[in-house]
């Protein structure tokens, strides 16, 4: 745990992150570290935690007095991108230390995952972050974007933006920073065809989850015709099969080729799958479940232009495993830590108390995988 400490925290890491954010420019009463450690490691709960909190904590460890208009001026765009820097570094050497054999076997030019979580704010941040406003109602919302490459495990993107940029704004905006060869990994909300398609122009790979799109297979007589679902769904019922993959066409006018794999998921995430849609159905007047729906929900389907040889239809499922498993950082500790509890404040503020919470959260996350790993080697020894 020491080790993993240092490798991140310690001044030597930490000034050099600061000169080149321009955070830290000349010698300062307050450190690249003393401001780390005031943010990161100090005993308030975030959410509560105030100038003066800050303040009475650097004077205990230091010694030294320093008033809360000083702290508040700290809190600067080049102190957000000082934070950026060090949690996109601790998140990428968790990454090196967690991720398994990468898919492809030396295929991709890069594997970027791509994805997006909320976090509500103090109303007072509305007008940086003004959330959809609903039912009259005012709110202030943040959309966090973020893209790392796995191959590199370095961080391609780390964005705070406004709520109602949408990820399908994101992809739209983005694609002109989509790279050769490399394989794309993105959560539904993200795509739609015309991203599917700049994806393919830039000779680059996707693996997603099927979207709302008409999928057709070729006719006898050189048109194309629907996927028959129904059909679909007896021949996997009658076989057993674990897994399927058919070849198929995306959209109605297009017509891109594409991979379809479908597997299987357990009768009671159907069930809850169609339960609340049929649940945000009903506000909808007259709004009824399709029967295509229906048998999709008892699928996970996954749509790719990776070539089979390169990834089989198994390996297709446990890449898109990687994609959960950086979500997971983001979003399960997020509601387990009540990361989005932060009192008005400034905008700086704001954001470099929500990237020390990421921060603390990994850190956490590290020393309880440290810690899982010394039981398992004693259960082993005994």
């Amino acid at each position: 745990i020491q080790q993993r400490y240092s490798e991140l925290f310690s001044k030597e890491v930490l000034d050099a992150l600061a000169r080149e954010t321009g955070f830290i420019r000349r010698v300062r009463k307050i450190s690249a570290l003393d401001f780390v450690e005031s943010l990161v490691f100090n005993g308030e709960k975030h959410g509560r935690l105030s100038l003066l909190d800050i303040s009475c904590d650097y004077m205990e460890d230091t010694g030294i007095a320093i008033s809360r208009e000083a702290i508040h001026k700290h809190f600067t765009p080049e102190a957000v991108e000082f934070f950026k820097a060090l949690f996109t570094r601790q998140l990428s050497c968790q990454l090196v230390r967690e991720a398994g054999e990468l898919p492809g076997n030396g295929f991709f030019s890069g594997i970027h995952i791509k994805d997006s979580t909320k976090y509500s704010l103090p109303i007072a941040l509305e007008d940086d972050y003004p959330g959809y406003n609903s039912f009259n109602k005012a709110s202030s919302l943040m959309n966090l974007q973020y893209e790392f490459d796995l191959l590199t495990m370095s961080c391609r993107s780390l964005e705070m933006t406004r709520a109602t940029r949408n990820d399908q704004q994101d992809s739209k905006e983005t694609v002109g920073q989509l790279q050769a060869g490399s394989l794309n990994i993105r959560d539904l909300g993200y795509i739609t065809l015309p991203y599917l398609l700049s994806v393919v122009e830039a000779e680059a790979y996707y693996l997603n989850r099927l979207h709302k799109v008409g999928l057709y297979l070729p006719g006898q007589e050189g048109g194309f015709s629907p996927l028959d679902w129904k059909g679909l769904d007896r021949k996997m019922k009658k076989t057993g099969m674990d897994s399927y993959e058919i070849e198929a066409y995306m959209g109605s006018k297009e017509k891109l080729k594409t991979r379809l794999v479908l597997i299987p998921v357990p009768k009671q995430v159907a069930a809850e799958r169609i339960r609340k849609a049929g649940q945000s159905g009903n506000r909808t007047k007259g709004y009824k479940l399709s029967d295509e729906y229906r048998i999709k929900a008892h699928y996970n389907l996954f749509i790719t232009n990776v070539p089979q040889d390169v990834l089989s239809t198994k390996e297709v499922i446990e890449a898109y495993k990687l994609r959960w498993q950086v979500e997971l950082i983001f979003k399960t500790r997020k509601s387990n830590l009540d990361i989005d509890s932060i009192r008005a404040m400034k905008k700086e503020r704001m954001e470099c108390q929500l990237l020390a919470k990421l921060i603390w959260i990994l850190l956490n996350t590290s020393i309880l995988s440290v810690a899982n790993q010394l039981l398992e080697s004693n259960r082993c020894h005994k």
